[in-house]
């Protein structure tokens, strides 16, 4: 019996965002890449969770879990409005999959965005939105 749902639902929500038109050219990824990143890309962080027995005498059970996804957009020049506008348009295709599929391929019960930050960066020459997000979900194991 699986003790979680975490990994399957991760891997399902890559591969439904990658499919995604406007996410075209847009570097997603399950975790931190080995490689450099590109100036736009989505990643999988961190899951913190609970778990909660429902029946007794059952080993049925919630998962409940939130999983951060981080978002960053840079753009060159000193235009911050661009950069953040184009780092909420990304942060919109995450949400428009999860409304799409709340089940994120049937590996959970539910999955929305509970939470998210937007944080502006600069350098000399560039401007960067990143994002944090956090999707609640919730599974039955």
């Amino acid at each position: 019996m699986a003790t979680n749902t975490i990994t399957a639902m991760r891997a399902a929500l890559i591969t439904a965002l990658a499919a995604r038109a406007g996410l075209d050219g847009v570097q997603i990824g399950y975790g931190m890449p080995s490689g450099a990143l590109q100036r736009e890309h989505i990643l999988l962080g961190p899951v913190d969770g609970t778990q909660e027995y429902r029946a007794l005498g059952t080993a049925r059970k919630f998962d409940d879990y939130t999983v951060s996804l981080f978002i960053s957009v840079t753009r060159e020049g000193t235009n911050q409005q661009a950069a953040d506008e184009r780092a909420l348009a990304l942060m919109a295709e995450v949400e428009s999959e999860l409304r799409t599929d709340p089940t994120v391929g049937g590996t959970v019960l539910t999955a929305e965005v509970s939470r998210y930050r937007l944080e502006p960066l600069a350098s000399d020459t560039t401007r960067e939105a990143r994002i944090t997000l956090d999707i609640q979900t919730r599974a039955r194991i």
